[in-house]
């Protein structure tokens, strides 16, 4: 594949995004419908960047501009940006929106899994609040 090297691809053509896609095998896909006018979509980026690294021969990441491949946003049915699909062996396994990088964060751990080398620490030592060790409390019983 010869953006293998790249961390965020930026697809160059439909048959170029078909390629990866199909390339991808089991991996999974992270593809953001994006616009080089849209401010939020911009916003994202260095955390897409970031997560390239974290997820690295795990999962790919690739960037759709919707000005330049028009057809591929009719066929995902891209109304706003950015939108996120995540696709494994060619499935859609889900479509959102917005540039809000927790929502983004967790559906991808959602369908791919925390990033290497990130352990689960209690509440006590990842800082979190009483409030929320409460509420675990709580639901326990």
């Amino acid at each position: 594949m010869a953006n293998a090297n790249k961390k965020v691809i930026v697809v160059e053509s439909k048959t170029n995004f078909e390629n990866i896609i199909g390339e991808a095998g089991n991996k999974h896909v992270l593809v953001e419908f994006f616009a080089t006018w849209c401010g939020p979509c911009a916003l994202i980026g260095p955390r897409l960047e970031q997560m390239a690294n974290e997820y690295a021969g795990r999962m790919i990441i690739l960037k759709i501009d919707v000005d330049d491949h028009e057809e591929l946003a009719v066929e995902y049915e891209i109304t706003s940006m950015p939108t996120f699909l995540i696709i494994k062996n060619k499935v859609t396994l889900t479509q959102f929106v917005g540039s809000n990088a927790e929502k983004v964060e967790s559906n991808v751990v959602k369908f791919v899994g925390k990033p290497e080398g990130v352990k689960t620490a209690s509440p006590e030592a990842a800082g979190t609040s009483r409030a929320v060790t409460e509420t675990t409390k709580m639901d326990k019983n």
